[in-house]
């Protein structure tokens, strides 16, 4: 089955290939049309235009900048020189050239825009503030994301969150036996799964401090990738929490020892925040991220006119996905839009709603979750391959 499945995957994987180079036409000759309708309607001299700040440069951060580097002052402050569709990261520890396909300069797609890639170490009302620098800012917009917060700091303990990290695992994890993943959900889960749909003969142990795998899924989709880890060799430990690791022995919270040739952290995520604590106390929530008013504008006892929040570090009880950072960073532009037209009225809220998931179990698998509604398979699959493209083809 699986020889069928990398087969129709093969012809499917050209098809869009050469369905979304046809679209690519399109796009650019949009980008192209947007260039010069500015270029024309906007007399202002770009020196002279309002300068727009965006911290991070992930799914809301380079959408913000595409969108207003027409007609603004743009410029992009990030610790990495490319954007990375981060749904696909996991994908590389299996296949390290997939990374060509998920990772994109940001001067390669942003042409108005200054790129500066640093760390943003403070915020004031006015500026920015890196190692070296400030940046002053007429708008700020803050997609600063988040990170793993690991309470180990051995190499032995690899954090799951960028894909270089990932791929310069591949040539050493072929060579492992015992594999630990840490955190059971959507991450971990994807994690454990493309390890063991790719690689034979390894001892993967998943731990979990839940019951319940992604335990805020349906019911379905908790149970089908249960079921699929554990029919590839999986070994599931349920309701305990990796506490401490002394070499290649890691001890839980119940007193288990896990013995592990390597260890992958996929939980602990935090809101990268820090920047805020200085100058702006008020506007961190309990868990570290940034609050804000429903346009999206910072807001703590105070909401800042100029200073607009999106992506994961927002202060929204939902899922932090790709679709939400997008949704948010429509939101945000359309809001500084109106507010240089002087139409307050035009600004538009933002409402959390359910989106669908794809969960990926390994290439030829996945979960689609729509509100309670699961779809398993290999079509899933196919429909997570498309999303993909779907969002690169903007970088193109």
């Amino acid at each position: 089955m699986k020889i069928i499945y990398a087969t129709i995957f093969f012809f499917y994987h050209y098809a869009l290939y050469f369905a979304f180079s046809f679209l690519h036409i399109f796009n650019f000759a949009w980008k192209l049309l947007l260039s010069i309708k500015s270029t024309v309607t906007n007399r202002v001299p770009v020196e002279d235009r309002k300068r727009v700040v965006i911290v991070g440069g992930g799914f809301s951060g380079s959408m913000v900048a595409q969108k207003l580097e027409n007609d603004f002052q743009v410029t992009l402050v990030d610790t990495k020189d490319y954007f990375e569709f981060t749904p696909s990261i996991l994908r590389t520890i299996v296949e390290p050239t997939h990374i060509r396909s998920i990772q994109v300069l940001h001067s390669h797609y942003l042409k108005h825009t200054n790129v500066v890639q640093k760390e943003v170490i403070g915020v004031h009302p006015r500026e920015v503030v890196t190692d070296d620098r400030t940046i002053p800012f007429d708008y700020l917009v803050i997609n600063s994301g988040s990170s793993y917060n690991s309470p180990f700091k051995e190499s032995s303990v690899v954090a799951s969150a960028r894909a270089n990290t990932l791929r310069e695992n591949y040539y050493h994890i072929r060579k492992l036996k015992k594999i630990l993943i840490i955190g059971g959900g959507i991450v971990g889960v994807e994690l454990a799964a493309e390890i063991v749909s790719h690689f034979k003969g390894k001892e993967v142990t998943l731990i979990h401090s839940q019951s319940k795998l992604m335990n805020r899924f349906p019911k379905k989709a908790i149970k089908y990738s249960e079921q699929y880890l554990v029919d590839h060799g999986v070994r599931i430990v349920h309701n305990e929490r990796v506490i401490a690791h002394k070499g290649n022995i890691f001890i839980t919270d119940q007193g288990s020892e896990i013995i592990a040739d390597q260890a992958f952290l996929c939980t602990g995520i935090v809101p990268n925040s820090d920047m805020m604590k200085a100058s702006f106390p008020d506007v961190i929530s309990e868990f570290g991220y940034i609050k804000s008013n429903e346009y999206l504008q910072m807001a703590g006892t105070t909401f800042y006119r100029n200073i607009y929040v999106s992506g994961d570090v927002l202060n929204v009880r939902e899922e932090k996905l790709a679709q939400t950072a997008e949704n948010t960073a429509d939101i945000v532009v359309n809001n500084i839009y109106a507010m240089e037209a002087r139409k307050e009225s035009s600004m538009k809220q933002y409402k959390s709603f359910s989106k669908p998931i794809l969960i990926s179990l390994g290439k030829y698998c996945a979960i689609f979750v729509y509100k309670d509604w699961v779809f398993t398979g290999f079509i899933p699959a196919l429909l997570k391959e498309a999303v993909e493209w779907k969002t690169m083809i903007r970088y193109w």
